[in-house]
């Protein structure tokens, strides 16, 4: 009876110590099972995080492949709508009868009143003009109404053009030597001009005034900006 008794106290003492190994492992596998959710919500975190930014910058980019064509063709047009190009081609003068070149000649536009840019009481606004041949040939220049175009408007109304109905012969061709200025005046007498002549009489407004040149030897000159009072 002893003996059974000790084999006995033996097989339950193995038992027991098998016990506390099975619980441990059943505490450690959530530990390690709890770490694999954590992992998955931060890679789609960052797959959206990633996919944000780039879908954010296609709104801007695709203004840039249709501004292309635009300075294509501001280009085109730069190059072939001036006319300095077939100027430059024409043959230099050789006699003083021979017509200047645009690019020899320069032209200035003022107030034929320095800085008179107020006109009342029917005053007459009156422009200076003054051309200079730069080349060395003495050559012609035909400085007419049609030639150089006094233009003046009011905001987008046309006024007067001195172009318009040019009577009689409207070349005035003058001999420009070196240097020398020619120098002449433009006055306009306060009525609307028509491109069809017709006599309309009707007078110029209270108001503000814009006054340009043209011509193909004027080049660039300044705006004139004036007003006239009642």
């Amino acid at each position: 009876m002893l003996v059974f008794a000790l084999v006995a106290l033996a097989f339950r003492n193995s038992s027991d110590d098998g016990e506390p190994a099975g619980s441990q492992a059943s505490i450690e596998e959530p530990e390690a099972s709890s770490s694999v959710p954590a992992e998955e919500p931060s890679e789609a975190e960052t797959d959206e995080e990633d996919a944000d930014p780039s879908a954010s910058p296609s709104p801007s980019e695709s203004p840039s492949p249709s501004a292309s064509p635009s300075e294509g063709e501001g280009d085109d047009e730069g190059s072939g709508g001036g006319s300095g190009g077939g100027s430059a081609d024409a043959p230099a003068p050789e006699r003083p009868e021979d017509h200047c070149r645009p690019q020899d000649v320069v032209v200035t536009f003022d107030f034929a009143e320095k800085e008179r840019e107020v006109y009342g009481g029917g005053a007459k606004p009156e422009f200076k003009v003054t051309v200079v041949n730069v080349a060395e040939q003495t050559c012609t220049v035909d400085v007419g109404p049609e030639a150089f175009e006094l233009r003046l408007d009011s905001g987008d109304d046309r006024i007067y053009s001195s172009a318009d109905c040019a009577k009689g012969n409207s070349k005035e061709e003058r001999q420009l030597s070196q240097g020398r200025p020619h120098e002449y005046t433009i006055s306009w007498d306060l009525e609307r001009s028509f491109t069809d002549c017709r006599d309309g009489g009707a007078k110029a407004q209270p108001g503000w005034y814009k006054a340009n040149l043209r011509g193909d030897h004027v080049g660039s000159v300044d705006q004139l900006v004036f007003q006239l009072k009642a």
